[in-house]
């Protein structure tokens, strides 16, 4: 197959830093490549590039708001005026521009397929000539009703006809399926969760864990629950006070503030922020720990969830949709109705640890069996080949 993913971001070197959306797509466009099909990523940065790795040819066209200035400064000024209809012009201009250059790129390199994401709707004004995929990563109509984020109404309705133009969609959860369905009115396709790599994210006996400690990775923000987080060790440390946090994560600014408004004396003296750590050390200084903490406030799918899961370590987990997906509780993982039933368990993980031995083991065995690399790329080749069947 020759299949092309259309996009802003990838993780690359030669490209500006990415989000998850970017490392998805490395993962599976590196997948597909290997399994000897034609990959193409394609899409608009800040400045043009092209460049070929590992088979896969990358070419990145300056974006719209650089390549029309004056028009993105118009907009900025309208949009600060709360002149809306200027807001929508511009985003159908940009729309416009970026499905010709699509549809012109593919034609040319006779792309079988197209795979894209929902977020703000890139692809809104698509003819679907090409088959195109887009699968729900998150949308800001998701980080504005789960997550509290100012609603960008423009933006939303791009990522509403963006669902709309094409039949081939993909939800990483039956929970973020409901949603597209109640939020935007679309049916989605299939559902296909996303997977790890089981290989990275395996157990390392020779890691000591530290004992008492509780653990967090992900972006220090309120809506991923840190602040919550921040408000339960004090619980935890007045009960056990050699319990120990530990955030990673981007956000130095939300770190001062915790350690300023919300953290105890005694929970700021057993806290330790180690800001960003690349990928490549994060399996290692998880495996530290005793007890790994998700209080997020919404997620389409969880990759933190899934990635302790698979170091076999005790997760525990907001009740948020999505985590009776992926977690069977007191079987693979614990779910926390508040903030004081996630207290208690912390507490009950962190005095008895051998308790827990089994549901660490079938942590794995649950991810093993439903959350990998290899199961997401062969549900994604099927439906592909599913797709070029039908077209």
């Amino acid at each position: 197959m020759r299949i092309l993913f259309f996009t802003n971001e990838y993780s690359h070197p030669k490209l500006p830093n990415s989000g998850g959306v970017g490392s998805f797509l490395k993962i599976v466009a590196e997948a597909l490549a290997f399994k000897g099909h034609e990959i193409h990523v394609y899409g608009f940065s800040k400045k043009p590039i092209e460049f070929t790795d590992k088979g896969i040819r990358f070419m990145f066209f300056k974006k719209y708001s650089k390549q029309f200035w004056f028009k993105e400064f118009i907009r900025s000024i309208s949009s600060k005026l709360g002149l809306k209809n200027f807001d929508i012009r511009f985003l159908e201009g940009e729309r416009n521009f970026y499905a010709k250059k699509l549809k012109s790129y593919c034609e040319k390199h006779q792309i079988q397929l197209i795979e894209s994401f929902v977020f703000n709707g890139f692809t809104a004004k698509f003819d679907n000539s090409i088959p195109l995929v887009l699968r729900f990563h998150g949308s800001r109509g998701f980080w504005h009703h789960y997550l509290g984020g100012i609603i960008d109404g423009s933006k939303v309705s791009m990522e509403k006809r963006a669902l709309e133009v094409t039949p081939y969609t993909v939800a990483n959860s039956y929970f973020a399926k409901a949603f597209i369905k109640d939020y935007y009115n679309v049916d989605v396709d299939t559902v296909i969760p996303n997977g790890i790599d089981i290989d990275v994210f395996s157990p390392k006996p020779e890691i000591p864990t530290k004992p008492n400690s509780i653990y967090y990775i992900g972006t220090m923000s309120e809506a991923k629950g840190v602040k919550d987080l921040a408000i339960i060790f004090n619980k935890v440390v007045t009960v056990n006070p050699d319990a120990t946090l530990h955030l990673i994560g981007r956000g130095e600014h939300y770190w001062q503030y915790l350690k300023s408004e919300v953290l105890s004396p005694e929970a700021l003296k057993n806290t330790t922020y180690f800001n960003h750590l690349p990928l490549s050390k994060i399996p290692q200084k998880l495996s530290e720990a005793s007890v790994i903490a998700v209080p997020s406030k919404g997620e389409t799918f969880g990759f933190t969830i899934v990635e302790a899961m698979a170091l076999e370590k005790v997760t525990i987990v907001s009740d948020i949709p999505v985590a009776k997906e992926i977690i069977d509780h007191e079987v693979n993982g614990l779910i926390a109705k508040d903030n004081d039933d996630f207290a208690s368990l912390i507490l009950k993980v962190l005095s008895e640890p051998k308790k827990y031995e089994d549901l660490r083991k079938n942590a794995r065995r649950k991810v093993l069996n439903n959350f990998t690399h290899q199961r997401m790329t062969e549900e994604t080749v099927a439906y592909y080949k599913k797709i070029l069947n039908q077209h």
